[in-house]
């Protein structure tokens, strides 16, 4: 009798897997990471180097009052940026001088 019930467990969680794996693929099919980044109400990509010299930079530096025309944080008190926000398309990168060609 243990034998029976422990082969019915097995197949109703080898099913309940299967339908599951297959819900998981059907709704996520052809989705691209940068459709899923570029999603409505997703936070913004940096336009610029995350990093300085291998370091993460301190993003309040110059978005907490909005110095050098940075946007301005609306939510200062968090301080993991990068938890949020991915690094976009370099436009500009913040170690090269002004003046400097930017990438694209």
């Amino acid at each position: 009798m243990k034998r029976f019930f422990k082969a019915a467990l097995m197949a109703v969680t080898a099913a309940l897997l299967a339908l599951t794996s297959t819900a998981w693929g059907s709704e996520h099919d052809g989705v691209t990471e940068k459709e899923v980044s570029s999603a409505e109400g997703t936070p913004p990509e940096a336009p610029h180097s995350l990093t300085k010299g291998g370091e993460l930079r301190n993003c309040l530096t110059c978005h907490e009052k909005g110095i050098n025309g940075a946007p301005q944080t609306p939510h200062p008190e968090r301080l993991t940026c990068t938890q949020c926000h991915g690094q976009g398309n370099i436009t500009f990168d913040l170690d090269k001088p002004a003046g400097t060609p930017r990438k694209k």
